[in-house]
Formats: structure tokens, C-alpha cells, sequence
């Protein structure tokens, strides 16, 4: 090193501080000792004559940074976590080309079979990985995906589709390291035709059919289930749900169900007026959903009670998915879903599709104007929904309390002051969906009303919109109306 350079000092020079003492002060010399430690920390002394590095303090500012993160770095990688790769026993069972697009985009994450690269290694980036692929494989796992039942494996499919299409998934975090694995329009189509092929039209289904025909029975009888069942996270069944404002009706041919969504007076005024990002406190919307009977003319008409699903907002409660709180509850006994809380966040995170809704899937499509319309029927309330995939129509039939006692008596006698109204919608897709329809813009209203007992007090109006065609394409007269909106049989209701 040369003598003048400033991060050296020769070896002397510090000695004769040391070896001199002041001949007035002597070894206790103040001045002679301030000057003896700035010399001592300045070098370090490997032998009488050399000059070595020491003052790092004199090291430029960012090249400190580089060593100071370089050495933490170095530090973190002793720190690890490692991925493992439990044995794949039940892997998923499908074509060849499904399962290559599954596991270039899903596997990394979602399986047993995860291919950790040089940069997923390095801490304190591999600590993220390692937390990602275990709460990836606890939601879904490719590695154990024939351990689940064949609706849950049909359901899934179906959401993973959906996570596609909306580009939830795979993330883009992932593919921004891993372009391989975006999915290109091909690849969605052939895990949507996958998921088409899991799930085939059943017409007539007969199991679906004659269970419906028992809860009717049991309807009509007056055995009707009293009970208010409570979900584990809290979440209660609303047992007046019926007596609120209809929202939308659906149709899923991936799940062969039909649906109404109800909500709440908080929620409903939050749709009309727009203020549904998010929907305000209180907000609480109740879909009943039955397994739909399917006909090859394209009728769709409810069967057996599925389930009654509710969402409710408290964000307090239910801070973790954005103040939604879930709840299902099976079948006509009304059986609560999930034995622990933690089946919210599985509600939750398959919500996450329709974030831009505030996480509800079935708001009414905005029209030309902007707003969100709702059919107002009044006092009536709900007998019944249907739809026709061919045409292209879904239907609700409401009643007032003398047409409901008609309907569950299957329209043998008719009362005075009877009044029925049927409004048809024109079906349109559900862009938060793939495999559902929702109701669109309202196409007609209808009206029976009775003057007495028999069907032939009965008296059909028009009130809006163009009558339904016959067989021959020609509108269909009054008499045949009254005749096509009785036979629609009530639906069953807890």
C-alpha cells in the first residue's frame, strides 16, 4: 500500500506516541494520549514496518450496504425451511393434455410433486415459497385429488376453471418468473370441455324426481322444519327469508341446480343505489338453491331442496374475508356445513372470483342506465322458478296466500281474490361463472286472477311484454297460458 494513502498510517508513527512520553506531563499527557488512540485505531500491527486496512468507517456508503446485505444474506441461508414432497398416492385421473396443462401451471404449488428452481431457494424468498405451497396444498392438492368425493372432485374442477378464466389463477406472481405456466385460450377451453364432460345433462333424473315428490308430500302435509340452525362460525338460517325482496334467479348446468337470491332491506337499498363495493354493514342476502329436474326440450324446473347458503356482513366478526360471515345449511333437515369455523375461509376464498361484486357472485346485470333492476312483487311471494335453456328464458311464478294454498293443492280448487303473476326474463351468461346463467333484462308479466272455485274463474292477463309462442311459432292464447302456468308445480321450502 503506498505510504499516503488515507486508510494507512505507518506503524512508527503510532509508536512514538507510545514510546515517547511528554516531557512536561509525562505518560499522563492528554494530549499525547488523544493523539496515541487515533493512531491505535487506524491500523493494525502485523510487524514494526507494515501498514494494513482498518478504518472501515472511511469505506464509501454503499459499498458498506453491499457487504452489510451480503453477510445477512449469506446468514438467512442457514436459516431454511425446506419443501418436501410427500409420496403421491391417489393423483388426479385425467386425459393426458388436461393433466400437462395442469401440471405446468397448478403443480408447483398445488401437489406433492413441486419443482423448486435455483431462485426458489434463496432466503429469504424461499420462506414465502415454502408458506405458499403449504396453505396451496391444504386448499387444493393434485397429489390427493382421488381421495375426495365425485361431487367435491366435480366442484373443484369447476372452480379451477373459473380461477382460470378469471385469471386468478395460476397468480401472477407466480408467472412472472414462470412464464411457462399462463394458460393460453386453448388451454382453458380444454379444461372447460373436461369440466363439461364431468358434469353431463341428466334428464328426468328419477332419484332427484322422487325425492322431490317426498318433500312435496311432506310439504303439504304440514311436517315443515321448524328449526334455526346455527353454523359454527355463528352465522344463524333466517327462517323469514321468504318474506324479502328477490335479488336474481340462477341456473348452473356444472351442478344441475336452479337458484333465487333474496336480500335483506340494508342490501337491497345498497343495489339500487349503487353502493354495493362494499355493501354496507348488516347487508345479508339468503339463496335457496334445489337440484333442478333437466328435460331435453331445455326445461328446467326445481327439484329436491339442495341447500339454503347465506352471507351476512360484520366486519368485525368476520374481518378475515372482508367482513362476509358464510353459512350453508343441507337438504330439507336443514344440516349445518363445516364442523369448525374455518370453513369461512373456504367460502371465502371460492368468493374471491367475484371480488368485483363485494364477493356475491349473483347481482342483478346492470341495464343501459347503470342501475341494477329488481322485479318488485309486492306482497306476493315466490311459488315457484323455472327456466328454458333453449329458449333462453327464466322464470319466477309468484303468489299471493290463496294461490300458494292452490299451488301446494296442486291447483284442484281456486279461491275468490286468487292472484298469481308470472314474470319471464331473458337468460343471459354469469361473466362471474363459468357453468351458470342469471336473469337478465324482464321480457313479459302475466297474471291469473280467481273470481271463484273452479279453473274456469280463472282470468289471464297480459300486463307487459309479448305472450310466449305455441309448437307453430304463434303467440299462445289466454286459455293456453292459464293451462302452461299451472302446470308448474310449488317448490319446496323449509
Amino acid at each position: 500500500m503506498q505510504k499516503g494513502s488515507p486508510f494507512f498510517v505507518p506503524i512508527s508513527q503510532a509508536n512514538i506516541y507510545h514510546h515517547n512520553p511528554c516531557p512536561v506531563h509525562g505518560s499522563k499527557c492528554p494530549v499525547r494520549k488523544n493523539r496515541q488512540i487515533q493512531a491505535s485505531t487506524s491500523i493494525l500491527t502485523w510487524s514494526k514496518n507494515s501498514t494494513i486496512p482498518f478504518s472501515f468507517q472511511k469505506i464509501s456508503k454503499p459499498f458498506r450496504i453491499v457487504v452489510i446485505l451480503a453477510v445477512l444474506i449469506t446468514a438467512l441461508q442457514f436459516v431454511q425451511r425446506p419443501v418436501a414432497n410427500p409420496t403421491v398416492v391417489h393423483p388426479l385421473q385425467a386425459p393426458a393434455e388436461v393433466v400437462s396443462i395442469l401440471q405446468r401451471a397448478c403443480y408447483d404449488c398445488h401437489s406433492n410433486e413441486t419443482n423448486l428452481r435455483w431462485y426458489d431457494k434463496i432466503a429469504p424468498a424461499s420462506w414465502f415459497v415454502n408458506a405458499h405451497v403449504k396453505e396451496a396444498r391444504q386448499r387444493l392438492n393434485f397429489s390427493t385429488w382421488d381421495t375426495l368425493h365425485s361431487a367435491d372432485q366435480q366442484g373443484r374442477f369447476w372452480e379451477i376453471v373459473n380461477m382460470a378464466i378469471s385469471g386468478k389463477m395460476p397468480l401472477t406472481s407466480y408467472t412472472a418468473v414462470h412464464p411457462k405456466a399462463n394458460l393460453s385460450p386453448q388451454d382453458i377451453e380444454v379444461l372447460q370441455k373436461y369440466a363439461r364432460d364431468m358434469s353431463p345433462a341428466r334428464y328426468q333424473d328419477t332419484s332427484v324426481i322422487n325425492q322431490a315428490e317426498k318433500e312435496l308430500h311432506d310439504f303439504v302435509q304440514g311436517n315443515i322444519n321448524n328449526k334455526v340452525p346455527v353454523a359454527a362460525n355463528g352465522v344463524a338460517y333466517v327462517p323469514d327469508f321468504q318474506n324479502w325482496q328477490i335479488i336474481s334467479t340462477t341456473n348452473r348446468f356444472d351442478n344441475h341446480s336452479i337458484r333465487i337470491l333474496y336480500g335483506n332491506d340494508i342490501a337491497v337499498k345498497a343495489i339500487r343505489n349503487n353502493n354495493t363495493h362494499p355493501f354496507p354493514e348488516g347487508s345479508t342476502v339468503v339463496k335457496a338453491v334445489w337440484n333442478s329436474i333437466e328435460s331435453e326440450n331445455g326445461d328446467i324446473t326445481p327439484g329436491s331442496l339442495n341447500s339454503i347458503q347465506i352471507m351476512t356482513k360484520n366486519n368485525t366478526q368476520f374481518a378475515d374475508s372482508k367482513g362476509w360471515g358464510f353459512a350453508k345449511f343441507n337438504g330439507i333437515q336443514l344440516t349445518p356445513y363445516g364442523h369448525t369455523p374455518l370453513f369461512n375461509s373456504t367460502c371465502y376464498n371460492c368468493h374471491k372470483i367475484a371480488d368485483n361484486n363485494d364477493y356475491i357472485f349473483n347481482l342483478p346485470l346492470k341495464n343501459e342506465a347503470g342501475a341494477r333492476p329488481m322485479f318488485d312483487a309486492g306482497d306476493l311471494k315466490v311459488i315457484t322458478s323455472f327456466a328454458n335453456r333453449k329458449q333462453k328464458t327464466m322464470s319466477v311464478l309468484y303468489g299471493n296466500a290463496a294461490a300458494r294454498k292452490s299451488a301446494i293443492g296442486g291447483y284442484q280448487t281456486h279461491a275468490a281474490g286468487e292472484i298469481l303473476k308470472l314474470v319471464m326474463f331473458k337468460q343471459e351468461d354469469n361473466k362471474y361463472w363459468y357453468g351458470s346463467y342469471i336473469n337478465g333484462a324482464m321480457l313479459s308479466v302475466e297474471t291469473l286472477t280467481a273470481t271463484g272455485s273452479d279453473a274456469k274463474s280463472l282470468t289471464y292477463s297480459l300486463v307487459q311484454g309479448r305472450a310466449p309462442l305455441n309448437t307453430n311459432g304463434q303467440p299462445m292464447s289466454g286459455d293456453e297460458r292459464i293451462i302452461d302456468i299451472l302446470a308448474h308445480r310449488p317448490s319446496v321450502f323449509p
